[in-house]
């Protein structure tokens, strides 16, 4: 799946109750799923962290969409940024 379908699906999908919840109220499940994320990593628990990275990734999505910001033009940009560019 391409990120910009990703981000379409997510908004179709949780945009209005989402948006409802407010953007701080967001950020924090954010940070829970960031924290259970961390959790299986520290456990080792590779089929955990599966799912983990995907609740990361939906709501991280869902963030985005409450700020309006176009995910695929932001990792364009980060991809072209010579900052993030690996020291030679």
């Amino acid at each position: 799946m391409e990120l910009a379908s990703l981000q379409k699906l997510v908004h179709d999908r949780y945009f209005k109750t989402d948006s409802a919840r407010g953007i701080h109220h967001t950020a924090l499940w954010f940070h829970e799923e960031v924290g259970e994320l961390s959790s299986a990593i520290a456990r080792a628990d590779k089929e955990n962290a599966k799912e983990e990275f995907a609740d990361v990734l939906m709501w991280l999505m869902t963030l985005a969409n409450l700020m309006e910001i176009d995910m695929e033009e932001a990792i364009a940009a980060y991809l072209t940024n010579p900052r993030k560019m690996p020291a030679k």
